[in-house]
């Protein structure tokens, strides 16, 4: 017997490759988002510990009569 009278092509069967191929895109989707969002926030949080710090050694190195501003 041949094997496509076994499986003849018909809509189900199309509809259920349809549907493996719309799970992979999603995954490999969310994949791709996620990736983008962790980079975002490990970039963004090794920036701002740099600002805190620096705007913590400012406030902890602050002389008197030392970087002011004379407005003579």
């Amino acid at each position: 017997m041949k094997s496509r009278k076994l499986f003849p092509e018909n809509k189900f069967w199309k509809l259920l490759s349809q549907k493996g191929q719309s799970l992979v895109e999603f995954i490999l989707l969310l994949v791709v988002i996620s990736g983008i969002s962790y980079g975002f926030v490990a970039f963004m949080n090794r920036n701002l510990a740099r600002y805190w710090e620096y705007s913590a050694n400012l406030i902890i190195n602050d002389k008197p009569g030392v970087n002011t501003v004379r407005l003579d």
